[in-house]
């Protein structure tokens, strides 16, 4: 899959080194957007880039051990919202990343399966848990069929 990326990084930059930068930079915002969308939708089913299942959600235990209520809720509520993931266009590239420092620590702990805080005990304590890693963002099979359309368009005289 890599090496089909390169492949496609090539071809595209042919065709987008030949473009002035301000038709560049729209081409790459474009692409951003799709990108983003596309991996929104991603989050909100809970599918990973690669097309498998995220690891499901671990139920949640009240102070007695016992269960609070159904495990496997849906996850990453804030991440699936667009204002919560910026795109950063210019003429050399583009840049999906998060909206805030809050965004970027939630996505950064579950994309890469990091033990963050999540309460505090009676003492005051802080109550860690270790995630599982849930790859949030990165470029499936589709997203090369997405690319592949915004290039085109590029070429198509007609596209504005």
């Amino acid at each position: 899959m890599a090496e089909d990326l390169r492949e496609l990084e090539e071809w595209l930059g042919g065709i987008v080194n030949g473009l002035e930068p301000a038709r560049r930079r729209r081409a790459a915002l474009k692409l951003g957007q799709a990108l983003r969308r596309a991996n929104l939708l991603r989050i909100a089913a809970n599918v990973e880039p690669e097309g498998g299942a995220m690891a499901p959600r671990k139920p949640r235990l009240d102070r007695g051990g016992g269960l609070r209520g159904k495990a496997g809720g849906k996850m990453f509520r804030r991440l699936r919202l667009t204002r919560s993931w910026r795109i950063a266009a210019d003429a050399e590239g583009v840049e999906i990343a998060p909206a805030s420092a809050a965004i970027d620590r939630v996505a950064a702990v579950h994309h890469f399966g990091e033990t963050d805080t999540v309460g505090r005990d009676r003492r005051g304590g802080r109550i860690r848990a270790r995630y599982a890693a849930r790859r949030l963002l990165g470029f499936a099979e589709q997203d090369r069929a997405l690319a592949l359309e915004i290039a085109a368009a590029l070429l198509d005289p007609d596209a504005s």
